[in-house]
């Protein structure tokens, strides 16, 4: 088998992996489960995977990597700063929906290593394109000017994961939709200009 063959397999299997963490949870599922679901021998999924804490790790980086490069499509797609903060609030609630019951906390008891990685990549990547978007919201007159970006980010940051990955808020999609939309409602609010808050009162909730 080719090396691009091998590489196409084990992407098959990151994928359908994630799938079924996702549908009966992250503890739950066992490797021979996953064989099972694969119709695959342990010997050969053992041959791309050590174990399942591996198997876990590989598949999250694989879902993260999707998620980052669709983010990306989305700050290439949007010019404006308010339009693209709408767009990755759609992507954000289309992604939980898919996904299911929520995997952090699991991810955090079981696999902290992984969970380790998540959160500080996560954090990265999300501070970094926030603080660009507040620029160039900046620079569109958008935004307020004395606004300092990475502040505003990071603080934002910590909002928004609190409310996407905390169980404590509402086991209601729906409801945990709308409680999402109004603190990004809030957010865009409070930074906005003038001009910025015409534009945004012009808007509605992307429809899901």
């Amino acid at each position: 088998m080719s090396e691009t063959s091998v590489n196409e397999v084990k992407t098959s299997i990151l994928q359908r992996a994630m799938d079924m963490f996702q549908r009966y949870g992250l503890r739950a599922m066992t490797m021979d489960d996953v064989c099972r679901e694969l119709a695959m021998s342990k010997k050969t999924l053992y041959q791309h995977f050590a174990n399942k804490a591996d198997l876990v790790d590989q598949a999250v980086r694989h879902v993260f990597g999707l998620h980052q490069f669709s983010m990306d499509q989305i700050a290439a797609e949007h010019e404006n700063a308010i339009d693209r903060m709408i767009s990755r609030y759609a992507f954000l609630m289309r992604m939980m929906e898919s996904h299911g019951p929520n995997m952090m906390f699991p991810l955090k008891k079981y696999y902290p290593k992984t969970y380790e990685w998540l959160f500080a990549q996560r954090q990265r990547t999300m501070v970094e394109a926030l603080v660009q978007t507040i620029k160039d919201g900046q620079a569109q007159r958008l935004f307020r000017e004395d606004l300092e970006p990475e502040l505003v980010a990071q603080i934002h940051f910590t909002t928004m994961v609190g409310l996407a990955d905390s169980d404590a808020v509402t086991e209601n999609f729906s409801q945990r939709r709308a409680l999402i939309w109004t603190a990004i409602s809030l957010f865009i609010r409070s930074i906005s200009t003038a001009q910025g808050l015409n534009y945004f009162n012009e808007l509605k909730e992307p429809q899901q």
